[in-house]
């Protein structure tokens, strides 16, 4: 079969490789070079996959998780362990289950695909936009739709993969920044300084780093408050902030100034900022800052929404309104947590597809 997949990142790479060694395979991308968002996957070291039990893994999946069991019982975690190590790329374990490449570097993964793919005859358009998916379906035999969601512009995803479902007649949930930070109604004034604090927002509560920005904060544990609420505007919402959550008392001395007994706990940058907003010491374990919006799409780690999976067959990728057409990865309504889930997702949907068109 000659075979097109539109889309050179994680999950279409991972198509074409297992697709590679009986099919005919064409990836397209509209950049010059392959996975450039599989650069910037776990600050640039690539959090591949991550090895908590089965059940676990489905508990961190926020949207799609009946749909995604059946493609992660079929290529697994510990799965994807494995392929890397026989493409010669080791792997380590680290806090809460993450699997990172032992390198350290996220260009070992993009690297190891695209040289496989390469080696096993896969050809690649880069550079090349497809504006007409209609158009390629006329020259294919199968097209994968590999393309993303619409977070980080920049590396390419640009919400093709939406228009092509729109025009094979498929639904696009509405899409929003997933894994992001929030915007304060007031600006920090300052940025870069990072902090471990109990955070609440909508009655979930983590507890982990967050870093401020220039108008709010982001970090691993912003990232999972943000993941957990599916269509939830938080504009007008308060974030709690415990800037001490390991100290049930704080202690402060009673002639020091407020400024002077933030500094006991906190940065000077932070304990500047509270002064500013008026805050005492006591409030140091329940800091309440009004919300203005979740941080823009384009800054998002992933995007929430996408094609409908109602209309995808949650076996094989394939359309259900449009033989031969099969979207993968990010471009389903389908995401999860922080930690390796969202990228095996995309992994798992990928050899689905793969595994459906060798046996077709």
């Amino acid at each position: 079969m000659k075979i097109a997949v539109i889309g050179a990142g994680a999950a279409g790479l991972m198509c074409a490789c297992m697709l590679s060694t009986v099919h005919d395979v064409v990836v397209f991308d509209r950049n010059a070079e392959v996975g450039k968002k599989l650069l910037l996957t776990g600050n640039g070291r690539c959090n591949l996959t991550n090895l908590v039990k089965p059940d676990k893994f489905l508990e961190s999946v926020s949207r799609g998780r009946e749909f995604i069991s059946s493609a992660l019982d079929g290529f697994t975690p510990n799965d994807t362990v494995e392929f890397f190590r026989t493409l010669g790329v080791e792997t380590v374990v680290e806090d809460d289950n993450r699997v990172f490449p032992k390198t350290g570097k996220a260009g070992a993964i993009r690297q190891a695909l695209e040289s496989y793919a390469r080696s096993r005859g896969v050809q690649f358009k880069l550079g090349e936009v497809v504006a007409d998916i209609h158009t390629i379906l006329s020259e294919f035999d199968a097209v994968i739709v590999a393309t993303g969601g619409a977070s980080h512009p920049k590396t390419g995803s640009t919400g093709d993969g939406y228009e092509f479902a729109r025009q094979l007649g498929h639904t696009v949930i509405p899409t929003r920044p997933s894994l992001c930070g929030l915007q304060f109604a007031r600006v920090t004034g300052f940025q870069g300084t990072s902090v471990t604090v109990g955070a609440t927002l909508c009655d979930h509560t983590e507890t982990g780093d967050i870093m401020f920005t220039k108008n709010g904060v982001s970090g691993p544990v912003i990232f999972r408050l943000t993941s957990k609420l599916a269509g939830h505007s938080v504009h007008g919402e308060s974030l709690v902030i415990d800037f001490v959550p390991h100290i049930d008392k704080p202690m402060f001395d009673a002639g020091d100034k407020p400024f002077y007994a933030f500094r006991k706990y906190l940065p000077q940058t932070v304990a500047n900022w509270l002064v500013g907003l008026g805050f005492k010491p006591r409030d140091i374990k329940q800091v309440r800052v009004q919300l203005a919006d979740f941080a823009p799409i384009e800054t998002a780690t992933i995007t929430r929404g996408g094609v409908d999976t109602s209309q995808i067959d949650h076996e094989t990728m394939q359309s259900k309104l449009v033989p031969n057409v099969y979207f993968i990865g990010e471009v389903l309504d389908v995401d999860a947590l922080s930690g390796g889930f969202n990228l095996q997702i995309a992994l798992s949907t990928a050899v689905a597809c793969a595994k459906h068109i060798d046996r077709a």
